[in-house]
C-alpha cells in the first residue's frame, strides 16, 4: 500500500464543486493519488536507499583499506631498495676514492719519469750539440790548417835528403 500523497477526499470534493459527476470526481482523485504515490519518494524509501548506499560505500572503503595496505607494503619495499642503493652508492664512493688515490699516485709517478726522461734528453741533446760542435771545429781546423807535407817551393821548411852510401844504407840527414 502506498502512502497518501494528496488528500484525495478534498480533491474529489473540489472536483464535485466544479461540476464533475461525483463518481468521476472520486475516480479521478483515487487515480491521481495512486499515480502520485507510486512515483513519489517517501522518507522510508530514502532510508532504505541510504542503507544500500552506505553498504556499498563500506565495501568500497574496505577495498581502499586493502589498497592502502598494499601501497604501504610497496612503500616499504621501495624504502628497502633505497637503502640498498645508498649502500651501493657508498661502496661506489669508496671505490672512486681508491681509484682517485691510485690515479694521483700514478700521475705523480708519470710526472717523475717525465722529468727524468726530459733531463736525460736535455743532457743527450747537449752532448750531441757539443759533439757536433767539436766535430765541426775539427773539420774546420783540418780544412783551414797548413799541411805538414813540405812543398818544393817552400824554402822555410827544411828538406830532408837521403845520402846514399856504398853499403846502400841510408845516412842521417844533413843539417
Amino acid at each position: 500500500m502506498y502512502p497518501t500523497v494528496i488528500d484525495t477526499l478534498r480533491f474529489a470534493n473540489r472536483l464535485k464543486e466544479a461540476g464533475f459527476d461525483p463518481s468521476h470526481a472520486e475516480g479521478m482523485a483515487c487515480a491521481l493519488g495512486d499515480e502520485l504515490a507510486e512515483r513519489m519518494l517517501t522518507r522510508r524509501d530514502l532510508d532504505e536507499f541510504k542503507v544500500v548506499v552506505d553498504a556499498r560505500f563500506d565495501a568500497i572503503d574496505a577495498k581502499f583499506e586493502g589498497i592502502d595496505a598494499r601501497f604501504e607494503a610497496i612503500d616499504a619495499r621501495f624504502e628497502a631498495i633505497d637503502a640498498r642503493f645508498e649502500g651501493i652508492d657508498s661502496r661506489i664512493d669508496s671505490l672512486d676514492a681508491k681509484f682517485e688515490a691510485k690515479f694521483d699516485a700514478l700521475d705523480l709517478k708519470i710526472e717523475s719519469v717525465q722529468r727524468e726522461v726530459s733531463g736525460k734528453f736535455n743532457v743527450l741533446a747537449c752532448m750531441m750539440v757539443l759533439g757536433f760542435t767539436v766535430l765541426g771545429g775539427l773539420v774546420t781546423y783540418t780544412a783551414s790548417s797548413p799541411r805538414f807535407s813540405p812543398s818544393p817551393d817552400d824554402a822555410s821548411v827544411p828538406q830532408v835528403h837521403a845520402i846514399e852510401r856504398a853499403d846502400d844504407s841510408v845516412a842521417a840527414p844533413a843539417t
